[in-house]
This record gives structure tokens, sequence and C-alpha cells, in this order.
């Protein structure tokens, strides 16, 4: 069997989430999926519970590692992991986008006032230094970063 990884297939991708979302409907106010993303080592999986406000970590046995529930990140929704392993979450209900580390706790990137409104999913380009964000709007928001 192949362990969680960007290396493995996609089978094995969507197989390990069809488990996931075969194991919420025995805990659904834990496990409830929207969307979820790999760490780049493969050992995390990062899943957004968009109607209880939480960003879930799991293991690659499915064991929650942490649940951050935060005022400031409302509804989480998209959620994506860069080349440098950068946790990155929409937080749809609360219009903002935030980066989420051990070290530092969450920080906010981008939010209304960047033009943020109702944040859907988020990719980061190494390449470009570009935050790329679609919203609920149909709108597509592309923020330069440092």
């Amino acid at each position: 069997m192949c362990m969680m990884s960007p290396s493995c297939s996609s089978i094995t991708r969507i197989n390990l989430i069809h488990l996931l979302l075969s194991t919420s409907f025995l805990c659904i106010s834990l496990f409830l999926v929207y969307k979820c993303a790999v760490s780049t080592d493969g050992s995390r999986l990062y899943v957004t519970n968009r109607s209880n406000h939480k960003l879930l970590t799991l293991s690659v046995d499915g064991t929650v590692l942490s649940s951050l529930e935060d005022p400031a990140l409302l509804n989480p929704i998209g959620v994506h992991v860069s080349e440098a392993g950068q946790l990155l979450v929409c937080g749809e209900g609360s219009n903002n986008l935030v980066q989420v580390d051990s070290e530092r706790g969450m920080v906010t990137l981008a939010s209304e006032e960047n033009g943020l409104h109702y944040p859907y999913s988020v990719y980061y380009s190494e390449r470009t230094s570009r935050l790329i964000v679609a919203q609920n709007s149909k709108n597509i928001l592309v923020i330069k970063t440092k």
C-alpha cells in the first residue's frame, strides 16, 4: 500500500479521501470533509470542515492531530499546501485568506480590504510569487507577494 505522499497515484489519494468520507458518517461533527490538502512530505492531511468552522490536521492513519477553530476564520473552505509547505486556508464567511503554521499560529494574508469577497479556493505559485484566489462571485483575485 502506498503511504500518502505527493508521489502516490491519484487513485490512492481518491481511495484515501473516500475512506475519510466514509468515516465522516460515523462522527459527522468532527469529520465533515469539505476540501483537503496533503502536506509536502505526505505525513499530514489538512481538512476543512466548513459547517463547524474548523481546520483539522490528520495523520495518514486518520488520527486527529489538531483542530483549529478561530473566530477570525469562519467557514474555512479552500485549503492549499504550497511547494514550500505553507498551509493556506480561505475563510469564506470571514472573507479572508490565512496562513497557518505551528510557530506563528494564524496570520491573515488578505481580506476584504484587498478585494476578497467569499474566497473559495487558493493556490500559491512559487514561480510567479503570486497568490491566486477564486471567489464565490466567479472573480479571481491575483495577489503579488514579496
